[in-house]
């Protein structure tokens, strides 16, 4: 054991030891995915070449699908794909797989997500109806079990968990009792929240939920993995394929009968997303939804006594992102610009919110000391923005604030 232990460390200080060599910057990334990482999930990257179809790939395979089930809180009855690509590759597969040629989907809208779910169905010519509440908004769950009660052909309701345009998380539990009670398959979006908030496939009635590695689960882009439902295949079965790559029951085929993926996945990614479930259950899924939650707010606090204020004050905000208003007295560039120079990368709002919102993502592999050294170095850059600059910000100095972990 204890040679294995000395082993790992010296195979890790060689893959740090890598990365300093390599001519690349390194940054706090506090965007919402890609995300940092840890050395472990970063070893992984490094393997001996392997033949996708070889055996031993299955077998990585089989462990990533059970495990992945482990934390969408799936049951018997529940089917994981993984599907090489980003979440928007999980968000069409499971839009263009489950919807019935003479049924419609529902989408709900309160961000740019929800936006994008609409734009999907119209590329597919989908049967659609958009119930939009606007940005900054909550779901109104009466207002989706009209359309439900009064619209026959409605087969599929879908939304996201976390909106990650605003920061807000959607109803999915309530929404899900809705599909049960009218009997509609149930898609959600948890590509920024599986990890980090509270999410059960079985009890939140959830028929496909899907997820990416690159966020809360601190993997690497480049895979994205569905959760699916025995009544959701069954409803899938008799419906035609709308296109090739992203067609679920290729996938599930692939996955049941060989565990395998039926096109060439990924395969390093692969192995760092093994690596990052291996830690997310070694902390234990209910653990890291507390850890995110307590790592949300000290954020929020930090940032209310600097004086700034936030999109949304629901009390359903997300445990991943806090969506901040830019403050008067500084362009957004501007403050884009001097944090990133001190080495921290923060991330625009999108649309109706761009230049007048930023995002401070807390997903990833972060820690207190990375957080308080960003927020002081926030509250810094704000201060000199203001002309404010008191001789001392709590012992900080600007060769200090420059000194980040990486």
């Amino acid at each position: 054991m204890q040679r294995l232990h000395e082993e790992s460390t010296r195979v890790l200080g060689y893959i740090e030891g890598i990365l300093n060599y390599k001519n690349t910057p390194s940054y706090v990334l506090l965007n919402p995915g890609p995300v940092l990482t840890t050395p472990k999930v970063k070893a992984a990257l490094v393997h001996h070449d392997m033949c996708h179809r070889d055996d031993d790939f299955s077998a990585l395979v089989q462990n990533l699908r059970k495990k992945l089930k482990k934390v969408f809180k799936g049951g018997d009855d529940h089917e994981v794909v993984m599907i090489t690509g980003s979440g928007t590759s999980g968000i069409e597969a499971a839009i263009s797989s489950s919807v019935p040629e003479d049924k419609k989907i529902l989408v709900v809208v309160n961000g740019a997500f929800g936006e994008r779910y609409v734009e999907v169905s119209k590329v597919h010519r989908l049967g659609l109806v958009e119930v939009n509440f606007g940005w900054r908004n909550e779901v109104d769950t009466k207002e989706i079990e009209r359309h439900l009660v009064e619209d026959e052909d409605i087969a599929v309701v879908m939304m996201a968990h976390h909106e990650t345009s605003t920061g807000i998380l959607n109803p999915v539990n309530e929404v899900g009792e809705l599909c049960r009670k009218h009997n509609k398959l149930f898609i959600v979006d948890a590509v920024s929240s599986l990890g980090a908030e509270k999410i059960d496939v079985v009890e939140d009635n959830i028929d496909i939920c899907l997820s990416s590695a690159n966020k809360a689960i601190h993997a690497i882009a480049g895979v994205a993995f569905v959760c699916i439902s025995d009544k959701a295949w069954n409803t899938m079965r008799d419906i035609r394929p709308r296109v090739y790559y992203l067609d679920l029951k290729r996938y599930r085929k692939y996955a049941v009968d060989i565990e395998q993926t039926p096109f060439t996945p990924a395969v390093s990614s692969f192995f760092a997303l093994d690596a990052a479930i291996d830690e997310l259950l070694e902390d234990g899924v209910e653990r890291r939804w507390d850890i995110y939650q307590e790592r949300n707010q000290f954020i929020r606090t930090r940032l209310k006594e600097m004086g700034l204020r936030f999109l949304t004050e629901t009390g359903n905000e997300s445990h991943t992102i806090t969506v901040v208003e830019v403050p008067d007295y500084i362009k957004y560039q501007d403050l884009y610009n001097t944090m990133k120079s001190y080495g921290y990368i923060l991330y625009g709002a999108k649309d109706e919110l761009e230049d007048k919102y930023f995002q401070i993502s807390n997903m990833g592999a972060l820690n207190e000391e990375i957080l308080t050294s960003f927020l002081d170095t926030l509250r810094f850059v704000l201060f000199k923005a203001r002309g404010e600059m008191p001789a001392n910000i709590s012992g900080l100095s600007p060769v200090i604030i420059k000194t980040h972990i990486a």
